[in-house]
């Protein structure tokens, strides 16, 4: 399972990687909706190469990121039916 959540992350686009590390960032409670664009800046400016192993170290990635996308106004709902 790990190693597919790595496999995953890493064949995201740069720009992906980073918009999953501000959103994770934005979840945690440490920011809010209107600071996205700081964040995402933030997020830019220390993306390397280890953006999978960083993510899936982060304990409750998933809350974080639910919770993130509910602060801009989406749900994990939204991007499922998207997706299809």
């Amino acid at each position: 399972m790990v190693e597919e959540l790595v496999s995953f992350i890493n064949a995201l686009s740069v720009d992906e990687q980073i918009d999953l590390v501000a959103l994770a960032w934005l979840g945690r409670d440490d920011y809010a909706a209107s600071d996205w664009p700081a964040v995402r800046a933030e997020a830019a400016s220390e993306h390397n190469e280890r953006t999978a192993e960083y993510l899936i170290g982060i304990p409750l990635l998933g809350d974080f990121l639910e919770e993130g996308l509910s602060m801009l106004g989406y749900s994990c709902e939204e991007f499922e039916i998207n997706r299809l």
